[in-house]
């Protein structure tokens, strides 16, 4: 299909979207044969940090593997919340650890749009860390009101376009991932819709339930609760193919926005000069623990779905994932304080 004019081509490329769609099949647990490699080179307990607060996605997520890990190896694994700057503060930390194995940071989609959202930052982001294990992949989901009088995103639209500019979305903030995802979303859909900043999803959420805001884009798992309380209601998801968490809610590409594909995805990263070894002991370690059935059943009730890159895999689509990022960031004149 050929797509439709406007900024530069942002997608990955097939050979990357391909792996994203197989990775989680359970072929791809054949590893979890292979005995756990030693990971940290070191007698200290690993450490992963997490660039977010207890109890979010990126927290929950890495705990329920870790936790495994923990269980399969008998490697303790301490999780370090370090908060602020937008997780600034927990990537700079982790690029400047000892590259001994001992050290992990989580990175997810956000990463990948730091290099556009600021021109200067205290790590090189395609240098000074390495991925090294993809954890998960989720939907964005788009969602209004359960009140809303929008019972299809073609409706939305529809209206979008007659009064442009009149519709409004929420999101956690300028530059936050789901205020960048909305602005691609504006593009393939061809709507212009005005942005309401919140000081996180919280906040967002509320006003978008009190009939404050329009329409939001929303990770997962934030939206996975208010969906299951009825209190909001899904027009679609922002991946290739329809969510098993939702079902019934269709893609972005069934629903006409042609082109739109928005993943949100999470996994660890290592300080360079981290052994390969300890790399891909790392790796096997998170696809042990992804192979766990009780794993599996809790990343699903949050909407996610495993994903088995190897490093190399990995490190591919972090780079397909920032330049796609810097482009709709710079395309959409998003500017975020340093």
């Amino acid at each position: 299909m050929r797509r439709h004019d406007g900024p530069a081509d942002r997608r990955p490329c097939g050979t990357v979207a391909v792996l994203i769609r197989r990775s989680a099949g359970l072929a791809a647990w054949g590893i979890a044969a292979v005995a756990a490699a030693a990971w940290a080179q070191t007698d200290r307990p690993t450490r992963i940090i997490v660039p977010f607060a207890a109890g979010g996605a990126s927290d929950t997520y890495t705990r329920i593997v870790s936790q495994k890990i923990t269980e399969q190896t008998g490697k303790p694994i301490v999780v370090e919340n370090r908060t602020g700057a937008g997780g600034r503060i927990a990537f700079e930390a982790a690029a400047r650890a000892p590259a001994d194995g001992s050290t992990a940071v989580l990175i997810d989609a956000t990463y990948a749009m730091l290099p556009g959202l600021f021109k200067h930052l205290s790590w090189d982001v395609a240098r000074d860390l390495v991925p090294a294990a993809m954890i998960v992949q989720t939907p964005f989901v788009i969602i209004v009101n359960s009140a809303s009088k929008y019972s299809s995103l073609a409706a939305l639209l529809g209206e979008a376009r007659a009064r442009p500019g009149q519709l409004n979305f929420g999101s956690s903030g300028v530059g936050g991932v789901n205020h960048i995802v909305t602005e691609l979303f504006k593009v393939d859909a061809h709507v212009a819709l005005t942005h309401i900043p919140f000081k996180g999803m919280s906040e967002a959420s509320v006003a978008l339930q009190s009939g404050t805001v329009d329409v939001i884009i929303a990770a997962s798992p934030t939206a996975i609760g208010p969906l299951r309380g009825g209190k909001v209601r899904a027009l679609a998801v922002t991946t290739a193919e329809r969510s098993p968490a939702l079902p019934d809610v269709p893609t972005a590409l069934e629903a006409g926005v042609h082109d739109y594909v928005a993943t949100n995805w999470f996994g660890f990263a290592v300080p360079r000069g981290t052994p390969p070894s300890a790399v891909r002991a790392l790796r096997d370690d998170v696809v042990r623990a992804l192979g766990a059935s009780e794993v599996r059943e809790k990343l699903a009730a949050q909407g996610a779905e495993p994903a088995a890159f190897t490093p190399e895999q990995f490190a591919a689509f972090v780079s397909e994932e920032t330049a796609k990022w810097t482009q709709v960031i710079k395309a959409s004149g998003i500017t975020a304080e340093d």
